[in-house]
Parts: structure tokens; C-alpha cells; sequence
């Protein structure tokens, strides 16, 4: 901007300024000179000091006294030249002062000289604001790491204010936490190679240690020679939290907060090599909870996680000191438990366990009552590598639930023979049904009153190809771990329900025919659907149909499986509780759910006739059934003894041994002709 009342003079300094690269603005006094930074910051000011209105030396007051103007050099050019007026300019904030008549070459030079400075000035002032402004820490020190300079986010960060830092060692932020081999490597880089960068943990002004991570630079002169170190550092502390609390949570099961099979598997490796180093054993046990996917199947899986979360804050309570328990997935627990003097200890500690987990679980409510099968692995003995213990421990904690459960076996070598035989058995399970290598045998159900044949139990058998007859026992819980009890279950309701049809179409009285439901089943969405479209797809009279509910089931969600029973009782068929007496007994749903029968279950009526407790614990669930007009059979049945016992406790039918086996839908069908022309004679 030229400011100067003098016609001539504006033009000659704004061509001047044009052949300069420039672009010129005029004004023509100091007052407008002043206004005009209200719209335009002008780079440097050319200043008349005589003007009419204002002079030179106010309008340059003025203007340096705007905070946007501080750093836009003022030039006076005047006529003026007694040592007075240099003065006033000086003190009014200009920059440098020309006489008149103009020098060109002068101004041009001294032009130039200012507008290196002015660059020089504001990258300096950048750089101070950087320095104060930045979130990362910076410290200068001399050749000795003394302190000389720190920024605002240094005492942020380490708690010293400027006066406390300057003139001490750098030293006095060391935490402890690195060796003099760490520090050595550190000034032999810095020494070497000018620079080095990585992470170190120092010490705050109130003592806390923290991690950050620090790139250090060497000052040299001209001479190569080192003057100065400039460190600049960022605090890692919200890093390495995050980095905990991710790690934390990519080992930690959510609902119980134990650490996972991931956690367990790198814990049980360091485990293994500490004790292989110091010559200990340490054993690796593996818990399911017994009939916990009864219950989560049948209550909710809310009541399921409540009871994980309860059975995991027991199993805490009870682990030795440097044990180390996880939920591996599932009802699944482990557990690793080092320097162990010898194998009792484990099983000790298994005795422990079963006896918390056998005592009642308060969810809600309801009293719930699991157990755990565990199996149990000693290191070296049963393996020196992590996933072979971990495969023998599973094997040993599955023969564990093959010896019924509620109960710990060691592994022995012969167990991987029964684990191995257990996947063969569950891959021709698969593919039994499109095989059509299941069958059904028919148990008969006779009326205590007549002695006739009233109705079968339909029973799912399975004639393996190379194995032949695959016990129940051995098949039915596998295919309930599996899901697979589903398109079995399918198969044998359209099997039972076209043989009842058959049986009426070759001339035989209706027979009723049983079929068992699993927990799985029925749960399914489109069960009820299902259900209808067989007994209208095979023409099975409705009432000829019985569908066997365990009391787990009933006892799942009460308004779904209120809503299901109503509708297939409202279809015709018929509904009894089998096993009755051993699971969560109640009379309330007896009373809501539309049950037409229940099944006492054999392990009731074997002792009947030998114990008194037994026989009236018979006898007050025939009373029930009775009292509440349900009709009752009893199962299990061997002997003359028991059928009269029963026969005279008024007991509506009976089916077991004493009678028939299981029959072939062959057999069972002489035994109606029989029993037909026996009726005929």
C-alpha cells in the first residue's frame, strides 16, 4: 500500500511497484491509510510522514496497533531527515526510513531485505505456535541432554513446568523399567546416525510410569558437530489401554468374564513349558454340565446364561491359587492346575467341583439342579503337547458322561480308541435316515382290565450296516448333541403313523400308537404344522396318535407350550408325559396343559413290589392321575408281582417285559393276530 498525498509521487511508486512484480493499492492520507486494513492486510506499507488530516507517524501508530497488522512492515518515505522525525518513526513502529528524493536501487534492495525477514518472521511464528500448540510433547536439550527448552504439551504430559525442567538432565524422566543396555543402543543411534525412534517408558513428576513413544533428532552445526538434541514424544498411555482392553476382550468369554478357549489354549502352552522347565506335572480337566442343554432348551436361553453366569462364580470360588479356569464355549468349562505333586490332587479338586455343582441353582424362581462329567489329563504322563492333552482330556470327560455322568475318569489310552469310534458313529448317523437304516419296533401297551392290547410305543432302532443293531443308548443322546433328532424324529412319526394306518386297513381294531418327542422338536417353529400335515398326509385317525412329552419340555417357556398343546389337543391328538416323577414335577402344569396320560416311569415301578416307599410314591401318582381324570400307564413292568400290585392300585395300563419286548412291525402284527383269534375261540 503507498499512502502519500502527493499526486505524483503515488504514481511514480506505483509504477515502480508494478515493474517489481507487485500490485500497488493508494491512499491518500493516513486516516484512509488506517480504514483501509479493514478490508485489505496490504504486505508491506510505503508511508508519507507529511499528510493533511493524519500524519505518517499516527497512521503507523495505529496500525501496529491492530493485533491483524502486528507483522506488516512499515517503510516511511519522507523529505523529512532530522534525527527527530527517524526517531518518531522508529517509535511509531516502522520498520526502516527512506529520504527523499527516492533512490530506486535503495528501495528496491531494502524492499527485499524486508520481505525475507517478514517470511523469516512468519515461519517463526508458525513454528513458535507449533511449538506451543502441538499435543505432542518436545524437549531441547544440549550435547549433555541437559534441558533447555520444552513446550506446553511436555508439562502436560510429564507434569514438570518449564522452570522445574530446564537445566536438568534429561535423565530425571527415566523410569527404572529399562536397562543401561536399552539406554546404550539409544545414544549409539543418536550418536551413529543422528536419529532414533521407538517406544520407552518414562516417569511423570508424581511418579506414575507411562509408555511413549519418542523420535529424538540431532542439532549439528556446520561442522558436523552436535549442539542440540530436539525430542518430540506422544503419550501411549490411552493406546496401550485400548490395546489391554482389546486383548482383554479377545480372551474373555463376555457372559462369565473367564478367560475363553483362546486365553486357555496360549495359557495352557506356557503351563506345559514351565512345568516340562522345573520338572512338575500339571493336570487339565474338562467340565460339561450335565443336563444343561435340557434346561437351556426347555426354560430360555436367558435362563441358560444366568445359570452359566451362577455355575462360573462357584467354579471361581473353589480354584486353587494358580489355577486357571475357562469357559471353553457351551456348558463347556477347563480348567489348568499347575505344579500338582501328584494325580490326587486333581481328582481332589474334581471331587470339590462336582460337589458345588451339585447343589441347587436359585434362577429367578426356579430351583435347577445340574451336575458336571469331567475328564481329567496329567501332564507329561498323558501327553506332552497342548492339543493332544486337550483331545485326551475331552475323550476321558466323555467317558465320564458314558458312566453316567456326574462323575470325573482320568484319560486312558484306550479312550481315543472309544472317541475315535464315537465320530465314525456320528458321521453314519448322518446319513442313516437317507439310508433308510432306522426302524421302528413297537412295544406293546395293554389294558390292565382286559388284558388286551390297547396301544404300542413306537421305538427308533438302528440297523448299521457294518455294526448291525446300534443300541438306543448309544445313538439317541448322540443324535440329540447333534441336531439330528430332528429329521429322525420326522422320519419316525410318518413311519408310526403309516403303520397304525396299515394295521387298520388289514382289519385290526384302532391301535394307538406312542411316538416320543424330543426337547429339539418341539421347540421348532413349524412343529405344530409339521405334526398336522403328517396325520393328514398318512389319513391316521387323530386319536390314534399319542405324542410323548417329557416333563423338561412342559416345563419350557408355559405359554408357547401351552399354545402348541392346546392346538394339536384341538386336532385330536393325544398328549402324555412320559418319564413322569423324574424331572421338574408340577402340578400346575398338569392342570393347564390338555394331557390326556401319564407314564410312570420304570424306575418307579421295578422296586414297587420290594420297597414301601417306592410302591407309594406309585400309588400317589396313580391317585394324581386319577384325581386329576388323566389315565396312567406304567412302564417297565417284568414280573406277575408288579402287573397285580399295579392291577389292584387301579393302574390303567402297563407296558414292559412281563408282557412283550419291543416288537418288529412284523411281530407285532402276529401278536394282534393272535390275540385276534384268540378272542374268536
Amino acid at each position: 500500500m503507498v499512502a502519500d498525498d502527493d499526486p505524483v509521487t503515488q504514481v511514480m511508486l506505483s509504477r515502480f511497484l508494478e515493474k517489481q512484480g507487485w500490485r500497488a493499492m493508494t491512499v491518500n492520507d493516513g486516516e484512509s491509510a488506517v480504514s483501509a486494513f479493514d478490508d485489505e492486510i496490504p504486505d508491506m506499507v510505503l508511508m508519507d510522514a507529511k499528510m493533511p488530516q493524519m500524519d505518517g507517524f499516527e497512521a503507523c501508530r495505529r496500525i501496529k496497533q491492530r493485533p491483524d497488522a502486528r507483522q506488516t512492515p512499515v517503510l516511511m518515505i519522507t523529505g523529512l531527515n532530522d534525527d527527530q522525525s527517524v526517531d518518531r518513526a522508529y517509535e511509531a513502529g516502522a520498520v526502516d526510513f527512506i529520504t527523499k528524493p527516492i533512490r530506486w536501487a535503495i528501495l528496491r534492495n531494502r524492499m527485499n531485505y524486508l520481505l525475507k525477514m517478514i517470511e523469516a518472521e512468519r515461519q517463526l511464528h508458525l513454528t513458535a505456535s507449533v511449538f506451543d500448540n502441538t499435543s505432542e510433547g518436545i524437549v531441547v536439550t544440549d550435547a549433555k541432554g541437559v534441558v533447555e527448552l520444552v513446550n506446553p504439551a511436555f508439562e502436560r504430559i510429564t507434569g514438570y513446568r518449564l522452570e522445574e525442567a530446564v537445566g536438568h538432565n534429561i535423565s530425571l524422566l527415566q523410569s527404572g523399567r529399562h536397562d543401561e543396555n536399552f539406554y546404550a543402543r539409544m545414544w549409539g543411534a543418536l550418536l551413529e546416525e543422528g536419529k532414533w525412534a521407538g517406544e520407552i517408558w518414562n516417569r511423570r513428576k508424581n511418579g506414575e510410569i507411562y509408555p511413549e513413544w519418542a523420535n529424538i533428532t540431532a542439532i549439528k552445526s556446520p561442522n558436523e558437530k552436535i549442539n542440540q538434541y530436539v525430542a518430540v514424544f506422544s503419550d501411549l498411555t490411552t493406546i496401550k489401554e485400548s490395546e489391554e482392553n482389546l486383548l482383554y476382550i479377545a480372551g474373555h468369554d463376555a457372559l462369565t468374564d473367564l478367560p475363553n478357549r483362546l486365553l486357555f489354549q496360549e495359557r495352557l502352552a506356557q503351563g506345559m513349558r514351565d512345568a516340562s522347565e522345573h520338572k512338575r506335572l500339571l493336570a487339565v480337566l474338562v467340565i460339561d454340565l450335565d443336563r444343561f442343554k435340557v434346561i437351556n432348551e426347555t426354560l430360555g436361553h436367558d435362563v441358560g446364561d444366568n445359570l452359566l453366569a451362577a455355575v462360573s462364580e462357584r467354579l471361581r470360588d473353589i480354584m486353587p491359587p494358580l489355577a486357571t479356569l475357562a469357559r471353553l464355549g457351551g456348558d463347556e468349562f477347563g480348567v489348568i492346575a499347575p505344579q500338582m505333586r501328584d494325580s490326587g490332587e486333581a481328582a481332589k479338586l474334581s471331587h470339590d467341583i462336582l460337589n458345588v455343582l451339585s447343589r441347587a441353582v436359585i434362577v429367578g424362581e426356579m430351583e435347577l439342579y445340574i451336575g458336571g462329567s469331567i475328564g481329567i489329563t496329567v501332564a507329561p504322563i498323558d501327553g506332552d503337547d497342548p492339543q493332544q492333552l486337550m483331545k485326551n482330556a475331552e475323550a476321558a470327560m466323555y467317558h465320564a458322561k458314558q458312566s453316567g455322568r456326574n462323575n470325573f475318569q482320568f484319560y486312558r489310552q484306550e479312550l481315543n480308541t472309544a472317541s475315535v469310534s464315537r465320530m465314525v458313529l456320528e458321521a453314519g448317523l448322518r446319513n442313516a435316515v437317507d439310508r433308510q437304516e432306522f426302524l421302528l419296533h413297537y412295544q406293546p401297551q395293554m389294558c390292565l382290565k382286559r388284558d388286551k392290547l390297547i396301544g404300542v410305543e413306537a421305538l427308533v432302532r438302528w440297523m448299521h450296516p457294518e455294526r448291525g443293531m446300534v443300541s438306543p443308548g448309544e445313538f439317541i443322546p448322540l443324535a440329540e448333541e447333534t441336531g439330528l433328532v430332528v429329521p429322525m424324529g420326522q422320519w419316525a412319526l410318518v413311519t408310526a403313523c403309516n403303520q397304525a394306518v396299515a394295521w387298520r386297513n388289514a382289519g385290526f381294531p384302532p391301535i394307538r400308537v406312542a411316538v416320543n418327542l424330543s426337547g429339539i422338536q418341539f421347540k421348532l417353529p413349524d412343529f405344530v404344522d409339521m405334526v398336522t400335515r403328517v396325520v393328514r398326509m398318512t389319513g391316521i385317525e387323530p386319536a390314534c396318535l399319542e405324542l410323548e412329552l417329557t416333563e423338561s419340555i412342559a416345563m419350557g417357556d408355559v405359554e408357547e407350550t401351552l399354545a402348541k398343546l392346546k392346538t394339536l389337543a384341538d386336532l385330536g391328538v393325544k398328549l402324555a408325559i412320559d418319564d413322569f416323577g423324574t424331572g421338574f414335577s408340577s402340578l400346575s402344569y398338569l392342570k393347564r396343559f390338555p394331557i390326556h396320560t401319564l407314564k410312570i416311569d420304570q424306575s418307579f415301578v421295578r422296586p414297587c413290589t420290594e420297597n414301601s416307599e417306592e410302591a407309594a410314591i406309585v400309588r400317589s401318582f396313580v391317585g394324581l392321575a386319577h384325581s386329576l381324570n388323566l389315565s396312567v400307564i406304567a412302564e417297565g413292568v417284568e414280573t406277575e408281582a408288579q402287573r397285580e400290585f399295579l392291577r389292584g392300585e387301579a393302574c390303567d395300563e402297563i407296558q414292559g417285559y412281563f408282557y412283550s419286548r419291543p416288537l418288529s412291525s412284523d411281530a407285532l402284527t402276529d401278536f394282534l393276530r393272535a390275540e385276534r383269534d384268540a378272542d374268536k375261540n
